[in-house]
């Protein structure tokens, strides 16, 4: 009996350890970067001055998001986006659009599975296909609990629906 107890004992620590050995430091940091790919599910258009004249349009809606390289995984975001079209016209000549993102990403995150919210700045210059922004990690769970980390990204010049990201991780 003692030599079952002192086995049980044995691989408790030795787990232990093991976990503890993988277990990024206390304040480690780690360079971040890949893609991000994304499908609209729904997308709705408002002007914001109806019946004033030419305003601002409110774009708002959801997708999915595909993630690659140091994030691997998938995301559920929403978005809102205000365009500020010449004439109110969206059309090829439109004006610059700002906005603002909540991705909810399930996956890897350098190596280790979970998931988080980001928070995600949205820019795009006038007449420009290229937008551009920041991202925030909000809050995370499992294995991601102990993570921050902030970064910027930049879309494709073609008007698809991709985009490289890079920035910085550090586990609590």
């Amino acid at each position: 009996m003692r030599r079952v107890m002192a086995v049980g004992i044995a691989f408790v620590l030795v787990m232990s350890l093991a976990s503890a050995a993988s277990a990024k430091p206390s304040g480690s940091t780690t360079n971040v970067s890949g893609a991000w790919t994304w499908v609209n599910s729904s997308m709705t258009s408002t002007n914001m001055f109806e019946g004033a004249g030419p305003g601002d349009v409110l774009l708002a809606g959801d997708e999915v998001g595909t993630w690659t390289g140091t994030f691997e995984g998938r995301s559920y975001d929403v978005f809102e986006m205000t365009v500020a079209p010449p004439n109110g016209q969206l059309d090829a000549w439109w004006g610059p659009a700002w906005g603002t993102l909540t991705a909810t990403f399930t996956g890897r995150v350098d190596g280790k599975n979970g998931s988080m919210s980001m928070w995600i700045t949205i820019r795009e210059p006038k007449q420009s296909w290229v937008m551009t922004g920041t991202w925030t990690i909000l809050s995370a769970t499992e294995a991601l609990k102990n993570i921050s980390g902030t970064g910027t990204w930049v879309s494709a010049a073609d008007g698809t629906p991709n985009a490289t990201y890079q920035g910085t991780i550090t586990w609590k």
